[in-house]
């Protein structure tokens, strides 16, 4: 992977996007993470796609205006990490 696409272990790269699982336990934690993300993304105006299910969430992260992973997938997915490490989320392969 390129070093521009260096992220925490947490993210694996493939066909131009990051994605991440994230085990959250419980919905109520879910939708937790998922607001605390929600908010990020419109404070960046870049929007993850976002799966919540009961015990995990799955994001997928690239920048649909180029078609593959940016600067901005990056920095959202570190801001997407700090709100995982604040809940004590832990991602899953």
């Amino acid at each position: 992977m390129n070093s521009l696409f260096d992220v925490s272990p947490r993210w694996t790269f493939a066909n131009d996007q990051l994605n991440a699982h994230f085990a959250t336990g419980d919905f109520a934690t879910g939708v937790k993470f998922i607001n605390r993300i929600a908010a990020s993304a419109e404070e960046a105006n870049h929007h993850p796609d976002l799966l919540l299910s009961y015990s995990f969430v799955e994001i997928t992260l690239t920048s649909h205006d180029v078609g593959h992973v940016t600067e901005r997938d990056i920095s959202l997915a570190r801001i997407i990490d700090a709100h995982a490490d604040a809940l004590q989320i832990k991602a899953e392969a």
